[in-house]
């Protein structure tokens, strides 16, 4: 997405990377970041960063910007932007509800709003992530009970070190994959620590590209996601979407990615002027 010029979790030559996940990585002569993601995104790719503290005004381009805490991993940030006419905030992914890993997020006021739309319909309504956690310490208690290691498939980044903190704090070890070791350690320099590693662990967390539950005998084995059997995500359903929505107020909204063009729709009959955009679009609005 490009506005005036400016890269969205879009590659230009002034650009703002949301989070740290691949699928936002960009490029271009200064990226606009927080200090965590920097970090984290170091340890996949380099690039030129000039880290933001979340609240702090300061410029990209000719225009004033402020981040905002986006809740879907450590570091993710929303992006609001002062154009000529008016207020705009891009969220890139986002949560409604506080992670344990992940700062608590913020909406603010604006008279535009680029909002994601992962899960943008009705059908995907999550259990919170307290609810969530219980089901999964749950689903631990019983494995173990019956003397079998459980086995959680979760993206490496961001899933996999929330997993971590909440089985750390219900004292079960984990077995994480190195790249998850890895992230971890750059938590751990952000306040976010990990006492429950160990190469014995009590819980194996493999990377959700390996092969899925589904194709599994065992039913010892959980995918956590928010496509997966344990919904824990680390996204806003559909109604925290629509809360997200409610909180900043909008005069036009800008859906993209997932179900962009049926959450437009829904907007639009929740009385909003809402569009579907392509990540790619240049909009002017």
């Amino acid at each position: 997405m490009i506005i005036r010029g400016i890269g969205l979790d879009s590659s230009a030559r002034l650009t703002f990377q949301s989070h740290a996940h691949t699928d936002h990585f960009v490029s271009g002569e200064v990226i606009f970041a927080t200090r965590a993601t920097k970090f984290l995104s170091h340890l996949r790719k380099g690039g030129f960063y000039k880290e933001v503290k979340f609240g702090k005004s300061f410029y990209i381009g000719d225009f004033k910007a402020k981040l905002y805490p986006a809740g879907h991993m450590l570091g993710s940030a929303g992006i609001k932007l002062w154009l000529e006419t008016g207020t705009l905030f891009y969220t890139g992914d986002t949560k409604w509800f506080k992670m344990r890993t992940a700062e608590k997020s913020r909406f603010p006021r604006a008279d535009f709003l680029i909002i994601e739309a992962t899960f943008g319909v009705p059908g995907f309504t999550f259990p919170s992530p307290r609810e969530a956690e219980k089901k999964l310490v749950a689903f631990v208690d019983e494995a173990l009970d019956r003397g079998k290691r459980p086995v959680l498939y979760v993206n490496q980044m961001g899933k996999a070190q929330e997993v971590m903190k909440i089985l750390d704090l219900h004292g079960y070890t984990v077995k994480p994959s190195r790249e998850m070791l890895k992230v971890a350690r750059v938590y751990s320099k952000f306040g976010v620590r990990f006492g429950n590693i160990e190469r014995n662990g009590d819980v194996v967390l493999r990377s959700h590209h390996s092969p899925r539950v589904e194709n599994s005998l065992s039913p010892w084995e959980l995918t956590v996601s928010g496509f997966g059997r344990l919904k824990l995500s680390n996204h806003a359903d559909f109604w925290e979407l629509v809360r997200i929505v409610e909180r900043v107020k909008p005069e036009r909204v800008f859906t993209v990615y997932g179900f962009a063009e049926e959450f437009a729709r829904i907007l639009r009959g929740l009385g909003y002027d809402a569009k579907a955009a392509g990540p790619n679009m240049v909009l002017e609005p």
